[in-house]
């Protein structure tokens, strides 16, 4: 999914699609940027998908003093771009998109996206953190596909000359606006925060479109409607409650699961949710695929013990691709 707000990014291409990667990562964080770093320099074809610029919970995180090498303060944004830029310099490629779903069993890997994109690869590394909701606005349910929707792409034309509401605080949901404010006849993005956690331009392009409103620190308390949405009703900084009309509810929302539902169960969780792997070498129960960082969901959750997990994926996916005996160490 490409939009006008992308900053820095570049469009899908056919020659990504067309060819077999030797590694797909599917997340931008730490521990994707990282095991793209190290799989790069090891000349290996390595495609990243990442879903926001401000990918993760590192990118949306305010002030990093405490990662290695880095003096501080720096937002995690701008590390994640440090990063980025460095595995680009040996030859990663980042591709960004929303990833839906994967096919991981055999030897060729598919992996799906959003606007139906399909890349294939030898090997995959999933990277995709922990910030999935485990709990749901009241009315979510009941209304899903009459009028709550979770892809702007897929239902944005539904909702033409029309007004929607945009639930959430993120990068990636400021994008669906963005999106939704082609077709809508007004987009209210509701954050239940103080402040979006996306790079500032992004957002000062928002505040000037015409047909959106952002409104700061409001809790979404429930959706409502009779037969299909017909607003929601939130909780405004004053205390005050009231219901902002609407005919389509768009949630994106973050919390502190691990990213897995995309997986489908293809491979094996462990008692945390997270996905299980083999510490020794960070690869899962389906053999070429490896995960590191918060999808996890282990306790320590820091950007540095991400990073290194996800070198120690990139160190065993070379020893998997290549028939090593032992890893082979870079320096």
């Amino acid at each position: 999914m490409v939009l006008s707000l992308n900053i820095g990014s570049t469009g899908p291409t056919d020659e990504k699609q067309n060819k077999v990667w030797d590694v797909i990562i599917v997340g931008g964080g730490p521990a994707g940027v990282s095991g793209a770093l190290y799989t790069a320099r090891g000349n290996l074809d390595t495609l990243v998908l990442y879903r926001a610029e401000a990918d993760g919970a590192l990118g949306i995180t305010s002030n990093i003093e405490n990662y290695p090498g880095v003096p501080g303060p720096i937002s995690g944004y701008e590390l994640l771009k440090l990063m980025r830029k460095q595995a680009k310099t040996f030859g990663a490629e980042f591709e960004k998109a929303t990833v839906i779903g994967a096919n991981l069993k055999g030897d060729i890997k598919e992996i799906y996206t959003e606007d139906g994109r399909v890349y294939k690869g030898k090997t995959v590394l999933i990277a995709t953190g922990a910030l999935e909701r485990s709990s749901k606005i009241p009315g979510e349910d009941k209304f899903l596909g009459r009028g709550v929707s979770y892809c702007a792409i897929c239902d944005a034309h539904f909702y033409q000359g029309k007004p929607v509401i945009v639930v959430g605080d993120s990068e990636y949901a400021l994008e669906e606006a963005e999106l939704l404010s082609r077709f809508a006849s007004k987009v209210t993005m509701v954050v239940p925060i103080k402040r979006v956690k996306a790079p500032s331009e992004m957002v000062r392009q928002m505040e000037a479109k015409d047909n959106v409103e952002i409104l700061l620190g409001r809790r979404p308390l429930e959706i409502v409607g009779k037969s299909s949405v017909e607003g929601l009703k939130v909780k405004c900084p004053s205390g005050d409650e009231r219901v902002i009309p609407s005919e389509g509810v768009f949630v994106f929302l973050g919390g502190s699961k691990p990213s897995v539902d995309w997986l489908r169960g293809q491979v094996e969780l462990n008692e945390k949710g997270g996905v299980k792997v083999n510490p020794e070498t960070m690869e899962t129960s389906v053999p070429g695929v490896f995960a590191a960082g918060d999808v996890l969901g282990h306790r320590y959750k820091q950007a540095v013990i991400a990073a290194a997990q996800g070198v120690i994926a990139a160190l065993n996916i070379d020893k998997f691709l290549n028939n090593r005996k032992d890893v082979q160490i870079q320096w």
